[in-house]
């Protein structure tokens, strides 16, 4: 997807509970610094539950899948761990079209 169509407005062509595009984390990489959280205006991530025993702060969790933006992945740019990763967005863009 070129910068022009990221600009461009979208609009899905299906229900978005249809479309299973959302983050992944990996728990073994997330060093839960809230990054992830404090970035998404949409609330799509949350803390797991805390481990017994644990002090630590809790891992990172994907709270509500479905509010994420179809093809956006800025959250995996933000996360210094590289614990987010998205499918492949070439996989998605039929459920795009692009508004003039």
């Amino acid at each position: 997807m070129n910068d022009k169509n990221q600009r461009r407005k979208r609009r899905l062509t299906v229900p978005r509970a249809e479309i299973a595009w959302y983050p992944v984390i990996d728990a073994e990489l997330c060093n839960s610094c809230l990054s992830c959280y404090n970035y998404c205006p949409k609330d799509v991530f949350a803390s797991a539950k805390a481990e017994e025993g644990l002090r630590r702060r809790p891992k990172m969790e994907v709270a509500n899948p479905y509010r994420c933006i179809v093809l956006c992945s800025a959250c995996e740019q933000e996360c210094a761990a590289g614990a987010i990763s998205f499918p492949s967005p070439e996989e998605f863009e039929q459920f795009v079209e692009y508004l003039d």
